[in-house]
């Protein structure tokens, strides 16, 4: 599954992944849009009513829920 596939919570099984499409990545940004060097998302993964992005810095942040970070699209 591909991440622009996650439209919501229930599109991922428990302990399911979802990677970036071929040609594309992902950064991320709080909420009020502040930009953050903690590298690409590497991939999605849902953990009970939460998805988690990982990014290639071994960080991992919400992308739902309350404080949710926001994923950004980037073409390469």
């Amino acid at each position: 599954m591909f991440i622009g596939d996650v439209r919501q919570i229930e599109d991922l099984a428990e302990g399911e992944t979802a990677t970036p499409e071929p040609d594309m990545g992902y950064e991320l940004r709080t909420a009020n849009g502040d930009r953050f060097e903690l590298g690409t998302v590497e991939h999605l993964v849902r953990r009970g009513d939460m998805i988690i992005a990982r990014t290639t810095a071994g960080e991992e942040f919400a992308v739902v829920g309350r404080n949710a970070h926001v994923l950004v699209p980037l073409s390469f």
